[in-house]
C-alpha cells in the first residue's frame, strides 16, 4: 500500500486534474510531462482495476417465489437445472414429461397448447422419481454382488 507521507504524489494523482495544484509543502520531484504520463498510467490502470473487478462479480439469479403452475423453463429454474452457459435447460423436463404411462412420466398438463406443470405434483414426482433410481442402483448393486 502506498503512503500519502512517503509518496505526496499519490495523493496528488488521486484528485481530479482540474484540482491539482502543487501545495506549499510539497517539492516538484516531477515535470508537468512526467506528471501527466503517471497520470496517464494511474488513469488507465485505474479503470483496469475495475473492470475487472466488475467482471468477476458473482452471476445473481433473481429469486421468484415458484408459481402453482409453471412452464418448463419456470421449473428447470425452479430446479436450478441449468447449462454450462447459465441458462435454464429444459430437455430433461420435456424427455419425462414425454415417457409412456408405464415409465412415471413427468405430471403435465396442456393449458391450451401450452404444456404446464403443477408444482406439488412435479415436487412428488422428483421424490417418487429419486426413490424409484435408489432402488434401481440398489438392484443393480445386488446383481453385481
Amino acid at each position: 500500500m502506498i503512503c500519502a507521507e512517503r509518496a505526496p504524489w499519490f495523493s496528488f494523482l488521486s484528485q481530479p486534474r482540474h484540482r491539482r495544484k502543487l501545495q506549499s509543502n510539497m517539492k516538484p520531484i516531477m515535470t508537468d510531462d512526467l506528471l501527466d504520463q503517471v497520470s496517464r498510467i494511474y488513469e488507465r490502470a485505474r479503470g483496469e482495476v475495475l473492470t475487472l473487478l466488475r467482471s468477476h462479480e458473482p452471476a445473481v439469479h433473481s429469486v421468484i417465489p415458484p408459481r402453482e403452475w409453471m412452464s418448463a423453463t419456470q421449473l428447470a429454474e425452479y430446479w436450478q437445472l441449468y447449462n454450462e452457459n447459465d441458462e435454464p435447460t429444459t430437455a430433461g423436463i420435456l424427455k419425462w414429461a414425454k415417457r409412456p404411462a408405464d415409465k412415471f412420466p413427468l405430471p403435465h398438463a396442456y393449458m391450451g397448447d401450452l404444456l404446464r406443470f403443477n408444482r406439488d405434483e412435479v415436487d412428488q414426482w422428483a421424490r417418487q422419481e429419486a426413490e424409484r433410481r435408489r432402488a434401481q442402483a440398489e438392484k443393480r448393486r445386488l446383481k453385481i454382488a
